[in-house]
């Protein structure tokens, strides 16, 4: 069954303004044909035949992908022609059936190149046609006929084709939208997983110093209540100290801000923590920096912060060291940063939650780690950072 063609409602309007035109013409020559019988019967078919053509093929070319420019409007003209000249011959004057088929015919023609010579045919050849059974007196009529339907038809092409390339770029821009919403979707995920990874890390490196600095220190202070109070008082004084910075600490990272003193030199910053952790846990921890003290950037001062609190943390913790060293090295593209200590260290290196934790942290900023241990040897713990844009400050 066939359908009006479906790709724009303009097109649509001419295909049944199209079918009604030609109905009326057929009502028309009915009427005026004079004599009854099958002799009208035969021409009214005829005339039918003529105009349903046209019809059809603009059907099938609209439904097919790749259908042929030339098919309709020369069928249109063929067609058209012959109904234009039976009825102006049955008539006896000049027959006003071009303008609506010259009208679709040039609102579906989309090439300039075929435009123009179907323009000129559409206004030359029906009114050469209709002179040869109707006086030239008709001919001008038949030519501003032909020429301004199918002018208009050009106009009405235009408006379409204007509305469909709107119409392409306004689908673009959805499908544009769409994707930038779906990205908008995928990166906003990503991001809730690393800020949620992030906090993970920060917090096990964090709460478990803390913790650990704590317990240590609490140990110490039972031992010390019933020999030195006034010692274990001491001690209690400076744990309630590293609680309330591990608190704050705690704090700084849930709302994502920086560490406090965050201007200081990275040798200041990590000679700081190692002199708390070994006040707080009793442990032997000998810093040596090797190079000048530098302002790195915050980045990567917090990433070595977070490993030399994450290796102090299991030194003491899983390997019951009694004794650390702690080595920075400072070269004008390379930070290396060791931690040795003399625990029972391990067969094997096993990369539970804090040493995991810790290589994606230094492999985020191009770095690199190397855990080594042996059985009754203790552990060793190197970190190197590619420095960048680092800023020398005194030695």
């Amino acid at each position: 069954m066939f359908h009006a063609p479906s790709y724009h409602w303009g097109l649509r309007a001419l295909f049944y303004t199209r079918t009604i035109w030609v109905l009326l013409h057929l009502v028309l020559l009915g009427y005026e044909y004079p004599e009854p019988g099958w002799g009208r019967g035969g021409f009214l078919a005829f005339c039918l035949i003529a105009g349903a053509i046209p019809q059809l093929v603009w059907m099938r070319e609209a439904s097919r992908p790749s259908g042929s420019a030339w098919a309709y409007p020369v069928t249109e003209l063929l067609c058209s022609g012959l109904v234009l000249v039976a009825g102006g011959s049955l008539i006896g004057q000049y027959f006003s059936y071009l303008a609506i088929p010259a009208l679709c015919a040039a609102a579906t023609v989309q090439s300039t190149r075929l435009r123009v010579p179907l323009w000129i045919w559409f206004s030359l050849a029906p009114p050469i046609a209709m002179a040869v059974v109707l006086p030239l007196a008709s001919f001008n009529i038949s030519i501003i006929e032909g020429f301004f339907f199918f002018a208009l038809g050009v106009g009405i092409w235009k408006v379409i084709d204007t509305q469909r390339r709107m119409q392409l770029l306004l689908d673009e821009n959805e499908e544009q939208r769409r994707v930038l919403e779906q990205y908008a979707r995928q990166v906003e995920t990503i991001t809730l997983l690393e800020e949620r990874n992030r906090l993970s890390r920060d917090l096990h490196d964090t709460v478990g110093h803390t913790l650990t600095s704590v317990i240590m220190g609490l140990d110490a202070v039972a031992y010390l209540i019933p020999r030195a109070p006034e010692e274990a008082a001491a001690s209690v004084n400076q744990l309630r100290t590293v609680s309330r910075q591990g608190l704050e600490e705690m704090r700084r990272q849930v709302h994502h801000i920086a560490p406090e003193r965050e201007g200081d030199a990275l040798t200041v910053q990590l000679r700081r923590i190692a002199s708390e952790f070994a006040v707080h846990t009793g442990a032997t921890v000998e810093f040596e920096a090797d190079g000048p003290d530098i302002a790195a950037p915050l980045p990567v001062t917090i990433t070595l912060v977070r490993c030399l609190q994450e290796a102090l943390t299991n030194a003491v913790r899983h390997g019951g060291a009694s004794c650390i060293q702690i080595a920075l090295k400072v070269r004008p593209e390379l930070l290396e940063l060791a931690i040795q200590d003399n625990g029972s260290g391990m067969d094997e290196v096993r990369y539970g939650f804090g040493l995991s934790a810790m290589q994606e942290r230094i492999e985020a900023h191009q770095g690199e780690l190397k855990v080594k241990s042996n059985r009754g040897e203790g552990t060793i713990v190197e970190c190197r950072m590619p420095l960048k844009n680092r800023k020398v400050g005194s030695a």
